[in-house]
């Protein structure tokens, strides 16, 4: 070689040595270099932050303090010992422990102005059964500095069912109530508030009901509700009647909000009602605050005070002394869409978001379409059918196969059904995507894959926006269309500035780089790892929307994967939640998904083995998270105990009861709708001295109608209900008749202190509730013979006792660990007597 070619050599390499970029650049294109490592980095970053974020938003013990002041210390330690003192025993409205519990309530308001009330009703409670009621609702009154401004009524009820010993339903509520009127009783607040510790709440929402009638009633204009439909935990805002009254929640210390609970009130996912139903429809404005999880122990033993905290009471108790000093109320009785993130709560009118979500709808085919004419024109992106087939295909495969077997496993494994679900998801739009690709060697599928998805955000934006109010919780749908669309959009214009070089010649050649390029089978590839274009567009889409769909989600499946054991139809629904959950999860990272490398497709594919073998290997339930089995003993001609439960698991709970085993008693098993069974057998272990006596009364005939009585001797009770042939009877009445048919009046009326109700439709039901416990019911009605008979009728009554009894106490202490108890009727133990009138 030449002194000549050794210098030009040299020369070459020193050339090259100098155009190395130094160690930051490397870095920078190392990190955020369209490879599949950087993809890996930015995917496992997300997953980590989000989850983080999401755990700490829901954490009790992470974001609620307790206090530090003095007063706030006395009144917290106060309130937990009324707590301890309230939920010391099931206190049903049918048993003695209800009536120490209002005895314990009254002594500690005593020294306040209150009134023990004794409001008598009756009302028309559902279709063709109507309601007697007898309250004793203890009501507090504290006078505001400013008589101008409308009453604030605090509201939360002393009652549990028979089966639970009521500490967040509503154990919580009450001692929180009475936390605020010690805060109040040293801090004159502005307006007046009026505290109704209510009763029998859980059976009819029947304290509530009182409360309307009650001549205070009239000074509210506003109302706080205090409930609990789950087991400590953080208490949310459940739902609220309109952004006026809503916003003021922002003022609180510790808000934690979804308006996504309250849409599922308004489209009727949860079946469940509270005080809050009743207020409203009275004309209040107010908001409803409960404890939401977990549902398996709700209305069972273990609603007890080991599952709850200080902490719990205090975060629902610090709120309510916020919000009752609040000032003055906006007068938008509008729906109102709200959350909270970080303790940061937000709340808009819907017709606010309404109007937003009309621009962005309108707004992103009005750009983008000329966008895509001038690219595919002028530009020359050449697309293909196939282009637009990934999407859809792989969300439809996604959806058929995106199931996990065992249906029941989302009980007491939510989080595990969730990552099987979504590993599934994303194998299946990996798989179909990255056939896509191959097909497609020329286009930018990365941005179609975009703007596919956000044609996705736009359908379902527009169906959220038509819908109107009752889709309160869909508001992260707005963020997801606007976050993708906005990136869609970026791309586009990105390629409409990129120069061609002119003819059929590809977009870029030679050193240039294109704009959202991904890999390429030819000579273009080894540049396609530093664009960075691809790192603006993650950071856009996939955080913000990672986080809201997930804390949303989350959020929304705590709240309901317990109901999954209520009836198939809840079962389809929570799956069906499942599968939109995960499907969400993944559409924002649906436009990179082509770059997963081989480790997380393989952690995926273990994650899908591990969860079927799972969903096929393990009990769907635990002590943690327990089935829940509905209870009741009915003594009369055939004395049975019957259980509610699920399909498939009630005959194994109870085959083995000390009792069915030593007697032999034979289980009877029934299949009920909607996947429901009810097994049944007799107890030798049978209730105390309950007894139930039916006289008839000599019967009347008047304007075609035949008026009859009867009068039940029930001693030690409190609860029974009249059963009537359908359509017949007409009008009823606690007390006696004093008028003929014609002249009674449609629906309520009262006449010398009888409580009658009239409904040409028909009664087929009167439900009595006293607070005597040894008073006689006398119940007289008008019924329409039929043609075909005498003019009698066969009438049902049964009573029920709410005390725990000999057979209860046997399934609750030889049943599995796995097994939590809750009442089926208002009672423990109903007797049924039967009588022709």
């Amino acid at each position: 070689m030449s002194e000549e070619e050794v210098h030009d050599t040299s020369s070459e390499a020193s050339e090259v040595f100098t155009n190395q970029p130094n160690a930051f650049v490397r870095g920078v294109r190392s990190i955020f270099g369209y490879r599949k490592t950087s993809l890996t980095l930015f995917v496992i970053l997300t997953i980590v932050v989000t989850a983080g974020l999401s755990f700490y938003d829901n954490s009790l013990e992470l974001t609620i303090e307790l206090p530090t002041s003095q007063l706030e210390k006395e009144i917290l330690e106060s309130s937990w010992l009324d707590l301890q003192n309230i939920a010391r025993y099931p206190h049903t409205y049918g048993s003695r422990a209800n009536d120490q519990v209002h005895d314990y309530l009254e002594e500690i308001i005593q020294d306040m102005e209150y009134d023990n009330d004794g409001e008598k009703i009756m009302f028309e409670s559902g279709k063709g059964v109507v309601s007697y009621y007898e309250s004793n609702n203890l009501l507090v009154r504290v006078n505001g500095s400013d008589g101008t401004l409308p009453a604030l009524l605090l509201s939360a009820h002393y009652d549990s069912v028979p089966s639970s010993f009521g500490v967040t339903d509503d154990g919580m509520g009450v001692a929180s109530l009475l936390g605020v009127l010690r805060f109040v009783a040293h801090n004159q607040p502005r307006r007046t508030i009026i505290f109704n510790f209510n009763n029998n709440e859980e059976f009819g929402l029947f304290g509530a009901h009182a409360f309307v009638k009650h001549p205070w009633f009239k000074q509210v204009g506003y109302f706080l509700n205090l409930e609990g439909t789950g087991a400590g935990g953080k208490a949310v805002l459940f739902r609220g009647t309109d952004y006026g009254i809503v916003k003021n929640f922002g003022g609180v210390r510790y808000p934690y909000a979804t308006s996504i609970f309250q849409q599922g009130f308004n489209n009727h996912v949860i079946h469940s009602e509270t005080d809050y139903k009743v207020y409203k429809e009275a004309g209040l404005r107010g908001l409803d605050l409960a404890f939401y999880k977990p549902r398996d122990k709700y209305h069972t033993g273990e609603d007890n005070i080991r599952n709850v905290s200080p902490k719990s009471l205090w975060h629902m108790m610090s709120n309510a002394i916020d919000f009752v000093q609040m000032g003055v109320v906006d007068d938008s009785e509008e729906p109102a869409v709200y959350t909270t993130f970080l303790g940061y709560f937000f709340a808009t009118p819907i017709s606010a978001l309404a109007r937003v979500n009309l621009v962005l709808l309108v707004l992103f085919p009005v750009v983008s379409t000329p966008l895509l004419f001038v690219i595919v024109k002028y530009k020359k992106w050449k697309l293909r059918v196939t282009n637009f087939l990934g999407v859809p295909l792989a969300m439809g495969l996604a959806v058929a196969v995106g199931q996990v077997g065992n249906p029941m496993l989302v009980s007491s494994h939510p989080m595990m059904v969730v990552a099987t679900t979504t590993s599934i998801v994303v194998l299946v739009y990996y798989v179909v995507l990255n056939g896509v690709d191959w097909v497609n060697t020329s286009s930018d599928q990365k941005l179609v894959t975009m703007i596919e998805v956000s044609f996705v955000y736009w359908v379902v934006l527009v169906y959220v926006t038509w819908s109107g109010g009752d889709h309160t919780g869909e508001f992260g749908v707005t963020v997801l269309f606007f976050v993708q669309a906005s990136t869609s959009l970026l791309g586009l214009i990105g390629w409409t500035f990129t120069r061609v070089r002119g003819g059929d010649e590809p977009l870029l050649s030679g050193e240039e780089e294109r704009y959202g390029t991904e890999d390429e089978r030819d000579t273009e590839k080894p540049l396609v790892e530093h664009n960075y274009d691809w790192s603006l567009q993650y950071l856009l889409i996939v955080p913000v929307s990672s986080l809201v769909v997930y804390n949303s989600g989350w959020l929304v499946l705590e709240g309901v994967n317990k109901t999954v054991q209520e009836s198939l139809a809840s079962e389809h629904l929570i799956y069906w939640i499942v599968v939109v959950f995960s499907q969400f999860l993944v559409l924002p990272v649906v436009p990179f998904i082509t770059k997963f490398n081989r480790y997380i497709v393989l952690g995926l594919s273990v994650v899908v083995v591990v969860g079927v073998l799972m969903s096929m290997a393990v009990h769907p339930f635990n002590q943690g998270s327990p089935m829940k089995l509905r209870f009741i003993e009915r003594v009369g001609q055939n004395d049975m105990v019957e259980v509610y439960g699920r399909q498939g698991f009630v005959e194994d709970v109870l085959s083995d009861l000390p009792s069915v085993k030593q007697t032999q008693a034979k289980l009877e098993c029934e299949a009920l709708p909607d996947g429901l069974e009810v097994c049944k057998y007799k107890s030798g272990l049978t209730p105390g001295n309950l007894t139930v006596e039916v006289t008839t009364e000599p019967r009347a005939e008047s304007y075609g109608l035949i008026s009859g009585a009867i009068t039940i001797a029930a001693p030690e009770n409190r609860m029974c209900t009249v059963h009537f042939p359908p359509d017949r009877v007409k009008a009823v009445v606690v007390g006696k008749f004093g008028n003929n048919f014609k002249a009674i009046p449609d629906g309520f009326s009262r006449e010398k202190g009888n409580y009658i109700y009239k409904d040409r439709n028909g009664i087929s039901q009167l439900e009595l509730y006293k607070l005597d416990w040894n008073k006689d019911y006398h119940v007289g009605f008008e019924w329409l013979p039929d043609i075909d008979d005498e003019g009698g009728m066969r009438v049902e009554v049964e009573c029920f006792w709410g005390d725990m009894v000999p057979a209860y106490q046997e399934v609750v202490h030889y049943s599995p660990n796995w097994v939590t108890w809750a009442n089926k009727e208002r009672g423990l133990v109903g007797v049924v007597k039967h009588v022709d009138v």
